[in-house]
């Protein structure tokens, strides 16, 4: 998968990646888009670990915002010009809201880390409705928009959910 040609081809994306292949496939492609600006909403693991993670990978980290909605949580938020930080990962408002300041911002790429992980969080439905506005505020900007599912069966009707609300579905095998 190439996704800067996906990309250029459509607005959001929505990549369903098996969980084996989870930490690399996302690496590869925060390395991609880094060559432009790129806001990339972490959910799951903290902006300082994947500060750490993507620099070892070369990810261009001058071009990176981090949108951290884990570290508050976990009580680890640090004060860095790279990252804006999220209560927590269930503060869909919040998340919202911070997400469409950023957009302000002419970024070229805002990445979604991941859809799966907020239903750790919130109903499939209420994150299904999050996904659908998110969605419609990207198509309003001139940012690019990239998804990231979990191939988890359980979450499956969720994912075939949101699908609905993005360019194309991409699954890595």
């Amino acid at each position: 998968m190439d996704i800067g040609k996906e990309l250029g081809e459509n607005k959001i994306v929505l990549v369903i990646i098996p969980s084996k292949k989870y930490s690399t496939a996302s690496l590869k492609i925060a390395k991609k888009l880094s060559q432009k600006k790129l806001c990339y909403v972490t959910t799951n693991k903290t902006s300082g670990s994947l500060n750490e993670s993507f620099s070892k990978k070369k990810v261009k980290m001058e071009n990176v915002i981090f949108v951290d909605a884990i570290s508050k949580s976990l009580g680890t938020s640090s004060k860095d010009e790279q990252s804006i930080h999220v209560s927590s990962p269930g503060a869909l408002t919040e998340l919202s809201l911070v997400i469409k300041k950023v957009l302000k911002h002419n970024l070229d790429y805002l990445v979604f880390d991941s859809l799966t992980n907020l239903l750790t969080y919130n109903k499939a439905e209420t994150v299904s409705r999050f996904i659908s506005s998110l969605a419609s505020t990207i198509k309003k900007s001139e940012t690019k928009g990239v998804f990231y599912a979990l191939d988890v069966a359980e979450h499956e009707s969720m994912i075939q959910k949101c699908g609905l609300y993005v360019d194309k579905v991409i699954t890595i095998k």
